[in-house]
């Protein structure tokens, strides 16, 4: 970090070196508060800050890493190195950066919650941005600190009995193949929050339908889609969406709700989907949200598709009809014209001239 920026530092390593004192606590103190002073700094600054306090945890006792903790859980720019390593720390300096810290990722959030301390586990149910793949681990978590934080970031209390079950909305399944890959993990973390949601109904699938893995790896146009239609009863027009969509999610939730496995699905992805089948980062992503979603939570979005392709096969009442569009007598003219007697005389009678003739229209 800069000399003027910090020549509170500059003095205390002078010290060191010229006396011999161990002055590294009081150096890691100061140099966390020059840092959180400031809400932006440069990113060489940020990267020598991480080096620096990282070396110096080492050699901290428990209430230094404590203080430090504390103060960095709210900055910003708060190195990743250095919010991982307090992360791994005890619970009680842990806690602070796994409930605040923008630093750290899911993944880190992940296993913190499988690290098997309660209090590691209590502490990311309070984020606010909760990774899908922890939020998965904490449902199965029988600790009732942990199903009251995930309660309260609904905005409700914890129900010991879950009451009738509700029709699955079928804009949830709208929204998601309509939505971007943030909201669609937004959408499916929304929908394993509901702890107390209870198992989707009996679905309509057919037990008998092509197997979409083979359907994927023929690569023949149009296959894979016939088979997400015909083993989830969707119309062609949705399953078509789901598996040409170019980010994959929908496929995902498909191999799912069929429980084929991690490397079935992956198998799909790579021969289905040539966008998603060319990044590798992007194919681990999609395996991980397999491995992370629930099977429930798979089902109930393929319900809401099937709600949804009901909805839309309904046939709208009170319909507009135009003045201009051929009524009854119309279209039996247009069978009568068709017949093979009526084709033996000669020119077929258009639907126009047989309303005519029957108005008695000699004109």
């Amino acid at each position: 970090m800069s000399t003027p920026r910090l020549p509170q530092v500059q003095r205390l390593i002078g010290l060191a070196r010229s006396n011999g004192i161990d002055v590294r606590a009081t150096l890691l103190r100061v140099l966390v508060d020059q840092f959180v002073a400031e809400r932006h700094h440069p990113a060489a600054e940020v990267t020598r800050f991480g080096e620096l306090v990282l070396h110096l945890l080492d050699k901290a006792d428990e209430a230094d890493r404590r203080l430090v903790a504390e103060k960095l859980a709210d900055h910003p720019q708060t190195p990743c190195i250095v919010a991982r390593r307090l992360a791994r720390d005890s619970a009680d300096i842990a806690a602070p950066i796994l409930e605040r810290s923008a630093a750290i990722t899911d993944d880190d959030m992940f296993l913190a919650v499988q690290s098997g301390d309660p209090a590691k586990a209590r502490a990311v149910a309070r984020r606010a941005d909760l990774g899908l793949a922890a939020l998965v681990v904490l449902e199965d978590m029988d600790d009732p600190q942990v199903r009251q934080a995930l309660a309260d970031r609904i905005g409700g209390t914890v129900q010991p009995v879950a009451g009738p079950r509700e029709p699955v909305d079928a804009d949830l399944g709208r929204r998601f193949l309509a939505g971007s890959p943030d909201e669609r993990e937004t959408l499916i973390a929304g929908l394993v929050l509901g702890a107390s949601h209870p198992e989707p109904g009996p679905l309509s699938m057919s037990e008998a339908g092509p197997s979409l893995e083979m359907a994927a790896l023929s690569r023949r146009e149009g296959a894979l889609a016939r088979a997400i239609a015909e083993t989830f009863r969707l119309s062609l027009q949705t399953a078509e969406r789901i598996a040409a969509d170019p980010n994959g999610e929908p496929m995902v939730v498909a191999a799912r709700a069929l429980d084929l496995g991690r490397e079935a699905t992956t198998r799909i992805l790579l021969f289905a989907h040539a966008t998603v089948g060319t990044s590798v980062q992007r194919v681990h992503g999609l395996t991980a949200l397999y491995d992370a979603l629930p099977r429930a939570t798979a089902l109930i979005l393929v319900e809401s598709w099937q709600a949804a392709d009901r909805l839309a096969a309904k046939p709208r009442s009170g319909r507009h009809v135009s003045v201009h569009a051929p009524d009854a007598s119309d279209r039996v003219g247009a069978r009568q014209a068709s017949t093979p007697s009526a084709r033996s005389g000669g020119r077929r009678e258009t639907p126009l001239a047989a309303i005519k003739n029957r108005l008695g229209d000699k004109s």
